[in-house]
């Protein structure tokens, strides 16, 4: 379902495809996923980098 169905005035079927409003929102959401995903990303390359140097620490004994 649209966000904008039932808020706005001009609604009607179809005219999510043409609306400046609509691509306006989709534009923010893309930006913002952008930006999730590069917060992600670095911080993930952070947490492994760290448990890396965790296992690095730990004496390795193989079982026998």
């Amino acid at each position: 379902m649209l966000p904008c169905k039932t808020g706005c005035s001009h609604y009607c079927e179809g005219c999510h495809k043409t609306c400046p409003q609509w691509k306006s929102f989709l534009q923010s959401q893309k930006i913002e996923n952008q930006k999730k995903k590069e917060y992600l990303t670095f911080h993930k390359e952070r947490c492994m980098a760290i448990i890396r140097q965790c296992y690095q620490l730990v004496p390795y004994a193989p079982h026998t």
